[in-house]
């Protein structure tokens, strides 16, 4: 409450009509000096106290509360600030939870994540942190200091993906995931942080649809399900494989042979796979070269220099039978497409799914 005090001031004074005391103004005068006081310190009070719409005349608008208690409010259209980290992340990085409650920005490597300035002990502090990659190609991993719970139930054995080891947790993207979010929370100013998938499965929920080469792809790790029209498949080890990139020019019928650009490294073997894609037959783009669809799993049946031969099954480890195909005549770079060739650990089980 204001503590002007008008009480003072004679507003009878001067009497008109008679000889008056300059007395009488001194007071006046005096009370109304006292006063301005007060209402200049308590506007200056309320100026560097009060929650504004803008910025005063000569100052800058500073709407920080300090940790004070708003209850009872009802709000609308509350908006989060964000915060860009930077488009080529590596190594450290230093997440400042007082610069955006929304944090993004996109790795150009492995990153290891530090986090500051979070709200006071016994009050709940909430970072959102989003995290993408160039492409599914690009094997980052991110790590999270100590404070990130890992219990037996809860915290980070709960998100896919991840791995515990000298006291801290590492993140892999999943296979053909190229952006991460999380909600970060702490209770005790960072001590311990609790970490919660926004955009992916946690891992008991991580069921993808897909059918995976026996081989896996980047970002498979043992726990991951996924299932399609006729299997159940659960991976039991984590993505280890070798990629071997090649370019085949042409497919002849009858022999069913697809031959490449140059003969073909000893690592490609029998019974391996292989994806083609991006393909172009004279000039076109095309989704299907000879009868083999684009970014479907085949199984190399022969290799012989710069030929192979392909099925679209497996069993036991063995490619079933030889795949028909028609043929591509080569064209002088007009007419290819790529394949990549997987070798590595079969750490793709799978169970057939029947009728009852």
């Amino acid at each position: 409450m204001s503590t002007i005090n008008t009480n003072g001031i004679d507003v009878n004074y001067p009497v008109p009509g008679q000889n008056n005391s300059t007395q009488g103004f001194r007071n006046n005068f005096t009370n109304i000096k006292q006063n301005l006081n007060i209402a200049a310190s308590e506007i200056s009070d309320l100026q560097n106290k009060v929650v504004l719409k803008t910025a005063l005349a000569n100052s800058t608008l500073n709407n920080d509360m300090a940790n004070t208690l708003i209850s009872n409010a009802s709000t609308l259209q509350f908006r989060a600030t964000t915060y860009n980290l930077g488009n080529a992340l590596a190594n450290t990085v230093i997440v400042n939870c007082a610069l955006g409650d929304v944090q993004y920005g996109n790795l150009a490597g492995d990153v290891v994540l530090q986090f500051g300035s979070w709200a006071p002990i016994n009050t709940q502090s909430t970072v959102k942190l989003q995290l993408g990659r160039p492409t599914s190609s690009n094997n980052f991993t991110i790590t999270f200091p100590g404070e990130a719970v890992f219990g037996s139930n809860y915290g980070w054995t709960i998100v896919e993906n991840s791995s515990y080891a000298n006291g801290n947790t590492t993140l892999t993207f999943p296979y053909d995931v190229t952006q991460l979010n999380f909600t970060l929370t702490s209770n005790d100013c960072g001590n311990t942080i609790f970490v919660e998938p926004t955009n992916r499965p946690f891992q008991t929920t991580q069921i993808q649809t897909r059918a995976p080469p026996p081989t896996g792809f980047l970002g498979d790790v043992a726990g991951t399900v996924a299932v399609d029209a006729n299997y159940l498949y659960v991976c039991t080890d984590t993505f280890d494989s070798t990629l071997v990139n090649a370019t085949a020019v042409s497919t002849t019928t009858g022999t069913n042979i697809i031959t490449f650009d140059a003969v073909l490294p000893g690592t490609v073997v029998a019974n391996m796979p292989v994806i083609f894609d991006t393909m172009s037959i004279n000039g076109n783009s095309t989704t299907t070269f000879a009868g083999i669809n684009s970014g479907e799993v085949y199984y190399v049946k022969t290799v012989s220099g710069s030929d192979i031969t392909i099925s679209d099954s497996r069993t036991g480890g063995v490619a079933g039978t030889t795949l028909a195909l028609s043929t591509v005549a080569a064209n002088s770079g007009n007419t290819s497409m790529d394949a990549t060739f997987y070798s590595g650990s079969n750490i793709w089980k799978r169970v057939s799914l029947t009728s009852w």
